[in-house]
């Protein structure tokens, strides 16, 4: 018997490059491929191959009179186009870009099962045996890699979308299949549930432009691959419900982090995207702060030697905003130490006893660690300098991470960095210290945490009267970690567990001031949940009060459903974003779900950790593939993967031969367009055009539309990271 499994993968990708074509400029011929979007819509689409081929109509504008389909025409001829994908600029400075084209047949009978059909246009002819069980159903949404098993609530959605002809209402409600791909056979059915009209298009509406219909899959026992199948449409591509996959999304989003990393060599057996170590001599200029600013080193200045942290995005700086990244992940770990083993993501400290999650945070905090100034006789002895920085953007295309040959500089040492790594610094101290062989480090630790608060005298004139995130944050760590490393001290202790308590009071129980407030997936609001929730993971509180209060406060923001209020029993899909769609807010599904994730920690009652559970999971699934664009905006993941991101490096790997270095996660759609003419070339090549789109369909494959197509490891990378590593409970699977 033909695999199944085979046939579906073979698909995908005959969808592409199968079919024939018209004669072009040059004689070349566009592909066509064949899909469906239901039992009466077929899809033919192709490219223009990055401008190489010429067509004689206009693929957005072509009328019924202009196709056959076995030799009639069809009832109605809808368009739509985006490019998908992008070479770096030439030298005329042009941008090469390769077009699509999906052109949807309304037929005014369904597809026959078994029948030929042969379809005639200007762009060429093709011919196929339609057979609904092989081929893709480009209106079936799902996680393209796994669902989690344990999670109560999954499911694929169904939302067709035909360009200028907007959405379709089925006349009644579709059933549909599971199959189970190893040989073919249909495991489960049921009738679709019909969710809702959401095509308002608004630029305050996280719409999709669909009628929406939900696929209950939490009946699918675990195991994989499987195919939801649309009856007399198609199928989906393949998914999983497998804690095992789980596992390897978990694993691809940690270990794009570690291939962030700066300052060190990437080298085999850890990765086959070996890169020498870059960026570890930085001139000491310590300018001030500016977050649209560069540096510009003269030379004369001194070179200090500095190793850790992350490249920031497609370019390589080492920003402020990273300090988020190991709090969050040390507080991760702290409150979900059983997820995380060693080896866990096969990193270069794999094997040295220290989950590797944990390594990955303390590569983090390494960067805040050698900015610290440890010269004695420096007039800013113990404070740290806020990141590095370059005169200018590196250029796609034109050099990797390892020979970047910009000259980087420091950006002055801040209050608010040294108060954060003062807390880092204690809270690693204090976790390192339960870890046999780490005792020396974890002391080290803990000296450069108190040298760093001190420190802050440079830069507050009274702390306990200026309460804000970073002090809120260091001075719980240093009141937990002091018994550790100075049992005796209790004037220590007791002055620290005062500053934190007056400081929560006021951030916290008193709500603040902007943007000194907790608004929990709201990343311009300062505080974080990770910034106080060792707090409400003692044994034993030091205000029991207080304890009480913020944790009423998690669960509170929780059932609110965050900053961005979102109730996944009421959205068409699991975004998560419902009040801002702006860079990055589409696809960083962890930081709406932090709250939940702490919510689920905190609970007692089984179901509403089951509930929290669901919830975490919808929300992992939504990246992966269950969103409109049933598109994956996770590099390495999945079955319709982003083809030029804007990552440098990636680049330089794609020349290589090895293709885009898995687990990055772009932006995605945004609501704003950006009016720049090299970001408006791929812009520009949505039809409809971007104001006439659903917020979640605004986005194109290209790398210089950066405000779909970038990233930033603390805004989007290390919050799903996180998402995955409550979902995925490594210690547990591996027991």
């Amino acid at each position: 018997m033909r695999s199944v499994t085979k046939n579906i993968f073979l698909l995908s990708f005959l969808i592409i490059l199968g079919g024939s074509g018209c004669t072009s400029q040059g004689n070349r011929e566009a592909k066509l491929s064949i899909s469906t979007a239901a039992p009466h819509i077929l899809i033919v689409s192709f490219d223009d191959d990055f401008g190489t081929i010429e067509f004689r109509d206009d693929p957005l504008s072509t009328t019924t009179s202009q196709w056959r389909v076995n030799g009639k025409a069809p009832k109605e001829v809808y368009h739509r186009s985006r490019s998908i994908d992008e070479k770096p600029k030439d030298s005329k400075g042009n941008y090469p870009v390769s077009r699509g084209y999906w052109i949807y047949l309304v037929l005014d009978e369904d597809l026959v099962e078994g029948k030929s059909y042969t379809i005639e246009s200007p762009f060429g002819r093709v011919s196929f045996i339609f057979d609904p069980k092989q081929i893709l159903c480009e209106s079936i949404k799902v996680n393209q890699v796994s669902y989690l098993p344990s999670s109560s609530v999954r499911y694929a959605n169904i939302g067709i979308y035909m360009g200028d002809g907007g959405s379709y209402k089925f006349d009644s409600l579709p059933s549909y299949q599971v199959l189970d791909l190893s040989d073919g056979s249909s495991i489960y059915s049921a009738v679709a549930e019909y969710r809702g009209d959401d095509t308002s298009v608004s630029s305050n509406l996280v719409s999709s432009g669909e009628h929406v219909y939900r696929l209950d899959l939490s009946q699918i026992p675990e195991g994989g691959p499987y195919a939801v199948y649309l009856e007399g449409a198609g199928v989906s591509v393949p998914f999983y419900i497998s804690d095992e996959k789980v596992g390897e999304i978990a694993s691809t989003y940690a270990r794009f982090l570690y291939h962030q990393r700066c300052g060190m060599a990437l080298e085999q057996p850890y990765t086959e995207f070996e890169r020498e170590a870059c960026h570890t001599q930085v001139a000491d200029t310590r300018k001030e702060w500016s977050a649209n600013g560069f540096i510009e080193a003269s030379g004369f200045e001194p070179v200090i030697h500095v190793i850790g942290g992350y490249h920031d995005a497609g370019d390589f700086d080492r920003r402020p905003y990273h300090a988020v990244i190991p709090i969050l992940m040390l507080s991760y770990f702290e409150a979900f130490p059983s997820h995380f083993i060693d080896g866990q993501y096969n990193i270069a400290e794999s094997g040295n006893t220290l989950p590797d999650f944990l390594d990955e945070a303390l590569w983090g905090m390494l960067l805040w660690e050698n900015l610290q100034i440890l010269d004695p006789s420096d007039s800013e002895y113990g404070a740290i300098r806020a990141g590095t920085e370059t005169s200018r953007h590196p250029e796609y295309g034109k050099t990797g991470s390892a020979d970047d040959p910009l000259i980087y500089g420091t950006w002055e040492a801040t209050g608010e960095i040294t108060a954060f790594g003062a807390g880092m610094m204690a809270h690693a101290a204090r976790i390192l210290s339960s870890f046999d062989g780490f005792e020396q480090r974890a002391e080290k630790l803990y000296q450069k945490a108190l040298l760093a608060y001190d420190a802050l005298d440079l830069f507050y004139d009274d702390v306990s009267q200026e309460p804000d995130s970073a002090i809120l944050y260091a001075s719980l760590q240093i009141a937990l970690s002091a018994p550790v490393f100075e049992p005796d001290n209790t004037v220590l202790k007791e002055k620290f567990e005062e500053l934190f308590i007056s400081s929560a009071r006021s951030l916290l129980v008193e709500d603040g001031y902007w943007p000194q407030q907790y608004r929990p997936g709201n990343i311009t609001a300062k505080i974080q949940t990770a910034h106080f929730i060792s707090f409400l993971l003692m044994e034993e509180s030091f205000d029991d009060e207080l304890q009480e209060q913020i944790q009423n406060l998690i669960f509170t923001k929780a059932e609110e459903g965050g900053y961005m209020g979102f109730d996944l029993s009421i959205p068409y899909y699991p975004q998560g974003a419902t009040k801002a769609y702006g860079w990055g807010a589409a696809t960083a599904q962890g930081r709406y779900g932090d709250v939940i994730a702490f919510a689920y920690r905190l609970a007692e009652d089984e179901s509403e950790k089951d509930r929290y559970l669901s919830i975490l999971s919808q929300l992992g699934d939504y990246a992966l593939g269950l969103n409109p664009l049933g598109q994956s905006y996770v590099t390495g993941l999945g079955s319709v993967q982003v083809n030029s991101p804007l990552h440098l490096d990636s680049y330089v790997a794609k020349e290589e031969g090895l293709g885009n270095i898995a687990g990055l996660l772009i932006y995605g759609p945004t609501s704003e367009r950006s009016g720049a003419e090299y970001q408006r070339v791929i812009s520009d090549t949505l039809y409809p055009e971007w104001e006439q789109l659903p917020l979640q369909r605004r986005w194109a494959d290209g790398w210089s539309l950066v405000n779909n197509n970038e990233f930033t490891v603390w805004e989007t990378s290390v919050w799903n990271l996180c998402l995955y590593g409550v979902l995925y409970d490594a210690g547990s699977v591996v027991r």
